[in-house]
């Protein structure tokens, strides 16, 4: 399969390379809005996370920790 394109000596005037040229900063947006969403999500899952295991954690009291026999 051959592109046509013999020489790089008139890249200009060859016009767009690859498809959807142009559009580069829909897909910085798209990439950037994911990633802002992905952060918020992990976030709130390690908040919910955290309440959970400290909501059913017993805290140790001396009365209910225990000792080693020597």
């Amino acid at each position: 399969m051959s592109t046509g394109i013999t020489s790089v000596a008139n890249l200009a005037d060859l016009a767009a390379v690859y498809p959807f040229a142009g559009y580069e900063w829909l897909f910085t947006l798209i990439v950037v809005g994911f990633t802002l969403y992905f952060i918020a999500a992990q976030i709130s899952m390690d908040k919910e996370e955290s309440a959970e295991a400290v909501s059913t954690t017993i805290p140790a009291t001396p009365a209910t920790t225990i000792v080693p026999a020597e």
